[in-house]
Formats: C-alpha cells, structure tokens, sequence
C-alpha cells in the first residue's frame, strides 16, 4: 500500500467471502472482519491473533501441519525424523476417522489428545521438533474439533483457494498506490468471490446497479 507492507486478509463460508487490504497482521485487523466476540467456528491456520477470539470455537488447519511435518521429515538429520513422523501419523489417524461412527470418532479424539500430551513430555533435543510440538500442543484444544463435528472443515482450504487470486494481482500490479485502492480493492474482490460462489454475474450485477436511478432498488446477493 503506497509502498509500505500490507497484508489480504480473507474471511469466508460457503456463500460468501469478505476480504480487506490492511497495513498489519494482528487481532485489530482481524476484526474488521470478524467480530471479536464472534462465538461460532472459526477454520484458520494457527496463527497467534486469532487466539483473541476468545468466545469462538477452533479448528486449527490440519493440512498447515501436515506440510510442516513433512517438510521437518525430509530436512532434519535421521535421528531427528521420529518426532514429525509421530506428528503426521497423529494428524492422519485423525483424518481417517472423519468419516467413522460419532462413538468411535470420540473414542479417537480422547486417544490422540492423550498422545499429543504425552508427545510434550517427551525431550525434544532438536529446536525444530520442539517448536513442533509445542505449537501442537498449544493448540491441542483446536485440533480435533472436525471430529467432534463433522460439519466443520479439517482444514482451511476455502480461504486457502479465496486468497490465491489475490496473490496473482499482487504479482502483476504490485499493490495499491493508496489506502483508497486498497479499501477499492478489498470490496471489488468481495463483490467478484461472492457472486461467484452464489452463481451470480457480477459485471450484470454491477450493470444494473449502475443503470439504476435509485441502488436501495437493486437486489443484492442472498
């Protein structure tokens, strides 16, 4: 923005998506698109600013962590490796029993919880696996929240595809000259994913809302 570091931030469901162009990357920003005492479900990556949403159930991003323990997997020295590989088998033990029966599926997030918790005891000699396990275990209470409802999403892949296209604009414009073209950007974006994802043309949309002699008149998204 103007030059300076901004950051996209993204908030969707499966109807609409929300997106804003900010200076910063913490709770402040956050909720200006979520609410802070937001009380629902939130999907995300793990980042540390949306532990202030406080009232929220959490589901932290299983794909994250199964990306960042393949990657300690293929890194880290052989006698380093036990510990990520014990990450991934959790993670997909977990995966694999989305689809199993309510009893089963609480038998299996009492039994990973446990295992989470006893992979914190253990020494971690390499700094990696530790900042590993840590992060497991500090957000042990937002890992298995997708069995415990099958409704919710395991991983964040609605904001991951949401995001994508704001990557390639920012590669082929660089960014906004100001915070107007920012705040333009953010709600351009806004209009464009949610009519797609409601099966609605947007240039029509926008068309008609031009031709209009009063906008209150013209229908908006559902």
């Amino acid at each position: 923005i103007n030059g300076d570091p901004g950051w996209v931030w993204i908030a969707t469901t499966p109807d609409l998506t929300y997106y804003t162009v900010a200076h910063g990357r913490g709770f402040a920003q956050a909720t200006d698109l979520v609410d802070a005492d937001f009380d629902a479900t939130l999907v995300h990556d793990g980042w540390a600013a949306y532990g202030g949403y406080q009232a929220a159930t959490h589901q932290t991003c299983v794909a994250h962590l199964c990306r960042r323990a393949d990657e300690l997997i293929c890194d880290l020295p052989a006698w380093a490796r036990s510990t990520p590989r014990q990450v991934r088998d959790i993670l997909e033990e977990a995966l694999a029993t989305r689809d199993d029966e309510e009893t089963e599926r609480r038998r299996v997030i009492d039994d990973l919880a446990e295992r989470v918790e006893l992979l914190a005891e253990q020494a971690q000699p390499h700094d990696e696996c530790r900042k590993l396990v840590n992060h497991l275990y500090n957000n042990r209470h937002a890992l298995f929240t997708f069995l415990a409802d099958p409704a919710i999403d395991a991983t964040s892949w609605r904001a991951e595809q949401g995001i994508r296209p704001t990557t390639v604009t920012r590669k082929v414009c660089g960014g906004n000259r100001s915070d107007r073209g920012a705040l333009t950007q953010g709600r351009m974006m806004t209009l464009f994913r949610t009519a797609t994802q409601q099966g609605i043309d947007a240039v029509d949309y926008l068309a008609n809302l031009a031709r209009a002699p009063d906008a209150a008149t013209v229908a908006f998204f559902t």
